[in-house]
């Protein structure tokens, strides 16, 4: 039996509720090229090219009511294997996808694909039983710049960060403490940068780093 609360379940969970983001950017930009979303951490993320469009943390209540909206109806996740020919084919507006094709069909592994309501996506597996009763708790938390597999010279991406949990007490509870996090980098960035400020409360030789950065640039930050 499958405890809701340890470590597999929720990484199961996280990599479900990607599937579930990756469907409400899918219905919100048709246009936007999905790549790949794993769970991480306490955390799952989901990568995207969205090309010319625009987007912001400013989005996530948007997205966030459409994955709610679209869970719902997702009974379960029925699985497909299928060719190389025929993931190439259902893909074939996505380069990103068929990269990963290529690749799994040249290590001989079996390529499938999962699918909820309507959604699609070339996956491995690992998903919750009953998405529509278990993919309820769960926030978008940040957005980031990060290049296709890992390499510079590949194109940047928009990867989306979330978070889910089985119940909504141990979602808020990470939320507060996420939020407190935040709060404490912010206060160890402003101790950072009073190492660059001057203030007549404090003696003249207190800030020596900031002196040398006056008196080659003519000005203090």
């Amino acid at each position: 039996m499958i405890n809701e609360h340890d470590s597999e379940y929720l990484r199961i969970l996280r990599h479900s509720t990607a599937h579930l983001l990756a469907s409400a950017i899918s219905e919100l930009y048709p246009n936007v090229l999905n790549t790949i979303g794993p769970a991480i951490e306490d955390k799952f993320y989901y990568d995207f090219d969205f090309q010319d469009i625009k987007i912001s943390s400013s989005d996530f209540p948007l997205i966030e009511d459409k994955m709610k909206e679209i869970s719902k109806s997702w009974v379960n996740f029925e699985r497909f294997e299928v060719s190389s020919e025929e993931a190439k084919k259902e893909f074939a507006h996505n380069p990103y996808k068929l990269e990963l094709i290529e690749e799994i069909n040249s290590k001989g592994e079996k390529i499938t694909i999962y699918q909820s309501g309507k959604f699609r996506d070339l996956c491995r597996g690992g998903h919750v039983e009953n998405p529509n009763r278990e993919l309820i708790h769960f926030k978008l938390l940040s957005i980031a710049g990060a290049y296709w597999r890992g390499d510079e010279k590949n194109k940047m991406l928009t990867r989306i960060y979330g978070t889910a949990f089985s119940t909504k007490e141990e979602l808020d509870k990470y939320l507060q403490d996420y939020e407190d996090r935040k709060k404490y980098d912010h206060r160890e960035l402003n101790k950072i940068m009073d190492l660059f400020t001057q203030s007549d409360l404090v003696g003249n030789g207190s800030s020596a780093v900031s002196q040398r950065r006056s008196n080659a640039t003519g000005f203090r930050l």
